[in-house]
């Protein structure tokens, strides 16, 4: 696999530092290739090979070639090297040595405390899924061809289409990333729970026209807002999700293990309440079909009687 960095480690440890301004010069390129090749991994898995070829392309294209795409190179390759950063950063912490592992402690340097290295984790983890939504935006806006991969193709089959749709029903602070991630949520939604309630030949034309009915449309999304996000609970990091969606529980102390102990599972907690929501709205969902589908009060006409005068067996 090609990589978006200079193939000299030289060169391509300045382009590493370059990216990431707070490590130390001394961090060899070298040392960090293979967390590179898994981090470029994990991107081309949201955005396709299609996406990173075209970065990669650009990126072969002589320095001085008026047409080289800088922007989506750096967008392509901040995410990357911040995905591989995090994951070389844990094993330099300490000494593999004969010994077994030993902390890393120089001269006038002190290690850092968990709560510090643990800080720093979520800081890193969250910078990274940052750098992720750059980059779809910046696909979005930019690339033409992003609208063909199957990433794109896979949302907008959807109700809810794109983030911004999302986030009017549910705040996710519009990260496209975080939309990306729960569209298997959506899906799942849409195929166990929709289709069974309103049927396939009515699910088949709202998809082709959502205008014919709007407000099961709107119903619809709502359903598959508050499903997906109690699915998600379930399975993605917490760091994807917005402030305030899902709190940790730290204590004053400064170690990792002082961390207050969850009285419950709270990611799980928290799905339920979102599945109740959902559950009201696939109620709403129900009664919407049941008057679609209720059949017109028959009229009964009332009976009327007019007398024949000339009939001999009329009697009053």
């Amino acid at each position: 696999m090609k990589l978006l960095f200079n193939s000299d480690d030289t060169l391509a440890t300045a382009e590493l530092k370059e990216l990431l301004g707070f490590i130390d010069a001394d961090i060899k390129f070298a040392n960090i290739r293979s967390k590179i090749i898994t981090a470029t991994n994990d991107v081309i898995a949201v955005v396709g090979k299609e996406m990173y070829d075209l970065a990669v392309l650009e990126y072969e294209k002589a320095p001085e070639a008026e047409n080289k795409n800088k922007d989506l190179i750096f967008s392509m390759r901040n995410p990357i090297a911040i995905q591989a950063y995090r994951l070389f950063a844990p094993h330099n912490d300490l000494s593999h040595t004969n010994k077994g592992r030993l902390n890393r402690l120089e001269d006038k340097e002190k290690t850092a405390f968990e709560w510090m290295i643990d800080k720093d984790d979520k800081a890193l983890e969250k910078s990274y899924y940052r750098a992720m939504d750059d980059l779809i935006m910046y696909l979005e806006s930019s690339i033409e061809a992003w609208e063909e991969t199957e990433a794109y193709k896979k949302t907008h089959s959807l109700f809810i289409s794109t983030a911004n749709e999302f986030d009017d029903i549910f705040p996710i602070g519009n990260s496209r990333l975080l939309f990306l991630k729960l569209a298997p949520g959506i899906r799942r939604c849409e195929d166990n729970n929709i289709k069974a309630r309103i049927g396939e030949a009515l699910y088949t034309s709202l998809k082709e026209d959502p205008s014919t009915n709007k407000d099961l449309v709107k119903k619809i999304k709502e359903a598959c807002v508050y499903s997906s996000m109690a699915w998600a609970m379930r399975r993605l990091s917490v760091q994807l999700f917005p402030e305030g969606v899902l709190q940790g529980f730290v204590s004053e102390r400064m170690t990792i293990n002082a961390k207050k102990a969850p009285e419950y599972n709270e990611p799980y907690a928290v799905a339920h309440y979102f599945e109740a929501d959902a559950k009201e709205i696939f109620k709403e969902i129900e009664t919407i079909i049941y008057q679609l589908n209720k059949l017109p009060d028959e009229v009964i006409e009332p009976i009327t009687f007019n007398p024949d005068s000339n009939d001999k067996f009329l009697s009053t």
